[in-house]
């Protein structure tokens, strides 16, 4: 990998970025030059500044013609691939353990991909992989903090790379997994089709590195919890959990963790 020299001044390193990314997206420079100017940013270390690309290597995609692709891939369809259709500010984590804050990101549910904001409103995907993030979501007039994670292991149908809201966190979590499809859909004897974004969500109980698939209601809760079954029984009748509500079962969740 190539390694560069720290830049003193962070408008400096901005300004060299500025200038590979206009090499990037002009007409004249062809395919085989694109694809070196892109490997050389996956080179560059962690410099300061505020500005991501002044603190993470990024990418653009291309397509095969070495041209920048759309803003929207996601033409024509009703609704939205992410977890909010406008940028939220967030914070990351890189797998190099470097934290970003106040960052303005997205959160694709179809692709499981986070984004950060460019400077012209581009999505842009960093090279090194997100291990965590958190973003800010607005929910019924207020804004609450979404937090995802990766890396679990033993999870059915999933790998280490899928991203997980975590729910209830400790020594056992509770995680959810949403992501969405696009589905096509044609009335009876129409010759129009439409498209839609399916939502999809799955709960686990992740205990001693294996998560376990759960329906959201106390008997497939307690079951994949297994032990402390009467403590567990009392405590949900004292505080009269709904165990068919998210905050319940965090509610129980955080509990266990502390006996």
């Amino acid at each position: 990998m190539i390694r560069l020299p720290e830049f003193r001044e962070p408008y400096l390193f901005k300004l060299f970025l500025i200038a590979i990314y206009f090499l990037l997206i002009s007409k004249n420079t062809n395919y085989a030059m694109k694809k070196r100017l892109t490997f050389l940013l996956s080179g560059f270390l962690t410099v300061s500044s505020a500005s991501v690309f002044a603190q993470a290597a990024y990418f653009m995609v291309y397509d095969a013609k070495g041209q920048v692709t759309a803003k929207n891939e996601y033409v024509d369809i009703q609704g939205s691939p992410y977890v909010n259709p406008n940028w939220s500010k967030g914070t990351f984590t890189l797998a190099n353990g470097k934290t970003y804050k106040d960052m303005d990101i997205k959160y694709d549910l179809v692709k499981d991909k986070m984004y950060v904001m460019g400077d012209n409103d581009e999505s842009i995907a960093l090279l090194d992989q997100v291990r965590d993030f958190s973003i800010n979501v607005p929910l019924s007039g207020t804004t609450v903090t979404r937090h995802y994670r990766t890396g679990y292991a033993n999870i059915p149908s999933t790998t280490n790379t899928y991203y997980f809201e975590v729910l209830a966190d400790g020594k056992t979590q509770f995680l959810k997994r949403t992501s969405k499809n696009i589905l096509t859909n044609k009335e009876y004897n129409s010759a129009t089709a439409t498209k839609s974004f399916e939502e999809i969500t799955r709960y686990y109980i992740y205990k001693d590195g294996k998560g376990t698939a759960v329906k959201k209601d106390k008997k497939a809760i307690l079951a994949a919890l297994g032990n402390k079954q009467s403590e567990l029984e009392t405590y949900i009748k004292a505080e009269k959990l709904n165990l068919k509500n998210d905050a319940d079962v965090v509610t129980l969740i955080t509990y266990y963790n502390t006996l």
